[in-house]
């Protein structure tokens, strides 16, 4: 039974797909024919409520419909990152060629009262659900114990199920993976996550996990200067 855990999790739906910019390039990580794959592609032009991108190939082949996917949009001048729940992707006829359209929101997890030894990640990844079923998801936080997934409209999670994740820090870096037991079910904004109790992590995995463990310390530095900073000031 899923319940909506609105005190630990929400999710803020910021930009606007048709908002990135033409010529971006966006990074699509998709399930196709029970394989994760990840692809590049470019974003063309606004296409209604979605946007017209360059054909999205698997194995050399056009993908005709696909809705269980997220993608990545980076910033060229800040850097800042956007992740999207993808609701479709779709092949269509424009101007006499292929192309595709993608539909979706950007999904930004919130987690003012989150405990503090979750560390926020939004990294896309693949999950593996009882060493059967693929499905595209986002890895929103991560602690030396457990793990939070939202998996969008994927509604086949259970309390019980064996789940691994397979994911790259960056594009240079080896995978990760890590495995683990879905201990709950809960909805971030109507879209289904799934906490995650650790089994399995290499040694890979724990470097990941204390280099997000650095980087919140970090940023509880920075907000504790800077209220120092407004009480001094």
């Amino acid at each position: 039974m899923f319940t909506l855990s609105s005190q630990e999790f929400c999710i803020i739906f910021s930009m606007k797909i048709y908002d990135i910019p033409q010529a971006s390039k966006i990074t699509i990580n998709l399930v196709h024919n029970n394989e994760s794959r990840t692809v590049e592609t470019t974003v063309l032009t606004r296409y209604g409520e979605g946007v017209l991108i360059t054909p999205v190939q698997v194995d050399g082949q056009l993908i005709d419909f696909c809705d269980r996917a997220h993608f990545e949009y980076v910033e060229s001048y800040t850097n800042i990152k956007h992740i999207f729940q993808v609701d479709d992707i779709t092949k269509v006829d424009f101007s006499g060629s292929e192309f595709h359209v993608v539909n979706g929101k950007e999904v930004i997890s919130s987690s003012n009262r989150r405990r503090a030894e979750r560390y926020e990640t939004e990294v896309m990844c693949s999950a593996v659900i009882n060493d059967t079923t693929r499905i595209s998801a986002v890895l929103t936080d991560i602690s030396m114990r457990g793990f939070s997934l939202m998996v969008g409209y994927f509604y086949g999670l259970s309390v019980g199920d064996k789940i691994r994740i397979e994911f790259f820090k960056d594009f240079k870096s080896i995978k990760i993976v890590i495995q683990g037991v879905v201990v709950r079910n809960f909805f971030m904004d109507g879209n289904l996550a799934a906490g995650c109790a650790i089994e399995h992590i290499d040694p890979r995995g724990l470097a990941f996990v204390l280099e997000r463990k650095q980087a919140h310390e970090k940023e509880l530095e920075k907000d504790k200067e800077a209220k120092k900073n407004k009480v001094t000031a």
